[in-house]
């Protein structure tokens, strides 16, 4: 059982919402390691109540970044969460389907007390049972026979999404962006049916939702190195998705041939026209997402027209499958393969050892009374009323960047869908385009601070939003103590020379100009507050901008002095 522990992944954890009910740790138990992205791990798992187990579930969890302030790290998450949520809620077919989302101690060995200091976001998804359009194409798994993905279908299944996505049905619905279409993000399931997922980079179509942009270098639109993206952001993932079913590479990329002398449009340059057109440099020049539906008809006809190396895709006229047609859902959780290639060696030995696993956890004591001593204690107030049910609201509001990322580092498994391709080299790290972020301090604590630990006491909150505000303040604070240092050298020499006006009337005026000073300081944040921070939605790393204001302003002050010093006049009016 040991080699096939290896091969598989298969893990033994549990994790879950916190509350003050113990149990509540181990609601969830992760059984299989499916996969790593640039910012979170997805498992397989299942949900566990009064001994029963559920079907399959995917549990993505979140890693926080230290080099991020949590808040923006959280504030990123909880954008794509709330855009996934609210397209599942609308009915949008053709993603997935978001069950769950919470946070929690990082997942952590049965028996063991939860790390209650570094909790992290959890999303809980249905469980796809397949392999992501990359892998299928790449491991070319329609040529061994059986029933192909047929291309068509795809191509009009995904078409519809976006369409959906940027057009909602609903009356003031908000459009919303996916921002990281490729083919790592399509999932080919065993009954032939695909699914757009990993949403973590998703946002409402509003200048003030999209501080961060998802950009994979084989898929993103150039548009996203200057921070302007829109639908047709997504209509470039688009067409790259079809480019790689046609090709079998990416379009862009520093591995990837110039696309108009690429092989795939020897002879056809009709298809190369249409092709490109999608993947066009200007976002005007590509077809809008209402096209999409006549762009794909009018691709398929070049296609048969002219033929493509065969991939293991059938893009013939789609036929309707009456597996299919009888239960169209089949390919969540617990299913049957009828899609050649979509059921892999690695997923069969992990659903045998799962139920192995879960069948002995099942009769293991689970010791809930040990960890009561473990786990912190809440005193709950008395109320009056009725019970309320459900862990309380808590932690702070969250949001991510993107989950794509480098590939998992494991043999391949099946079910993985938010971004866990497991072709090595197949999916690059994910770049950021535009990021509003600072570096956290060093002194600052990596930790979520959610909940009450054995971890040792941390500054009072406000004491930290004092420090890290002092130390923005600060920045470019060389630019005022230059203006000061000359300011006061020039008041020096003003007032030596002018001692018949008194002896507090000189230090006064020095005093003066440095209120007025301040006063040009703060206005000069304030403006900053209002453009930066309110017309450009960009947040402020320091006061760059008001001190070097501060410096002129001082350094006119000193001239001015100056310029009240006859022999200083003289010795300029001399040379």
């Amino acid at each position: 059982m040991a080699d096939a522990y290896q091969a598989t992944g298969l893990v033994d954890l549990v994790c879950g919402p916190a509350s003050p009910l113990p149990e509540t740790y181990q609601r969830y138990r992760l059984v299989a390691r499916l996969g790593a992205g640039g910012q979170a791990d997805v498992y397989r798992g299942v949900r566990l109540c009064g001994g029963v187990t559920s079907a399959p579930i995917t549990v993505k969890v979140f890693r926080i970044d230290p080099r991020r302030p949590l808040a923006d790290e959280l504030r990123s998450w909880d954008k794509g969460d709330a855009a996934l949520m609210d397209l599942n809620n609308r009915g949008v077919s053709g993603i997935c389907r978001r069950a769950d989302g919470f946070y929690g101690p990082p997942p952590h060995a049965t028996g063991l007390a939860p790390n209650m200091r570094d909790a992290v976001p959890y999303q809980i998804y249905d469980y796809l049972h397949g392999i992501n359009l990359r892998e299928y194409v790449t491991g070319r798994a329609g040529l061994g026979g059986g029933q192909r993905l047929s291309a068509p279908l795809a191509l009009h299944q995904l078409a519809a999404t976006i369409t959906s996505l940027h057009h909602p049905n609903e009356p003031g619905a908000c459009p919303v962006l996916h921002m990281d279409i490729k083919p790592s993000n399509v999932m080919t399931l065993t009954n032939g049916d695909t699914r757009l997922i990993d949403f973590t980079g998703a946002r409402y179509w509003r200048h003030e939702e999209i501080t961060q942009i998802a950009y994979t270098p084989e898929s993103g639109g150039p548009e996203a190195l200057n921070g302007q993206v829109g639908p047709s952001y997504d209509v470039h993932g688009f067409g790259a998705v079809a480019f790689f079913m046609l090709a079998g590479a990416p379009p862009r990329g520093h591995a990837a041939p110039p696309m108009h002398a690429h092989p795939l449009f020897d002879g056809r340059p009709a298809l190369r026209d249409h092709l490109l057109a999608s993947l066009a440099d200007r976002p005007s020049d590509r077809p809008t997402s209402m096209e999409l539906t006549t762009w794909v008809e009018r691709l398929l006809k070049l296609v048969r027209t002219t033929g493509v190396p065969d991939l293991g895709l059938d893009w013939s006229e789609p036929r309707v499958n009456a597996a299919v047609a009888h239960d169209a859902h089949r390919a969540v959780g617990r299913a049957t393969p009828v899609l050649a290639g979509t059921e892999t060696d690695a997923f069969l030995r992990i659903k045998l050892l799962e139920r192995e696993l879960v069948a002995l956890r099942a009769n293991a004591p689970t010791d809930l009374e040990a960890q009561r001593d473990l786990l912190p204690t809440v005193a709950p107030e008395p109320i009056s009323g009725p019970p309320i049910s459900g862990p309380p609201a808590s932690g702070p509001p969250a949001s991510g960047p993107p989950a794509s990322g480098p590939p998992a580092s494991g043999p391949p498994a099946s079910g993985a869908p938010q971004g866990a391709a497991s072709v090595p080299g197949a999916v690059r790290q994910m770049q950021v385009g535009r990021a509003t972020v600072v570096p956290r301090p060093p002194s600052e604590p990596t930790g979520s601070g959610y909940g009450a630990g054995p971890a040792p006491p941390e500054p009072p909150r406000l004491a930290r939003v004092r420090g890290d505000r002092i130390r923005r303040l600060k920045r470019g604070g060389g630019w005022s103590a230059f203006g000061v240092s000359f300011a006061l050298l020039c008041w020096i020499i003003w007032a030596a020379s002018n001692r018949a006006r008194g002896i507090y009337v000189a230090p006064l005026t020095f005093l003066g100009t440095l209120v007025v000073a301040a006063g040009v300081f703060a206005v000069l944040r304030l403006l900053g507050q209002l453009v930066i921070e309110g017309w450009m939605h960009r947040n402020r790393r320091g006061s760059t901008g008001a001190h070097l204001g501060v410096a002129v302003f001082l350094v006119a002050v000193g001239v001015t002095y100056l310029e009240q010093t006859t022999w200083v006049v003289n010795l300029f009016g001399w040379l």
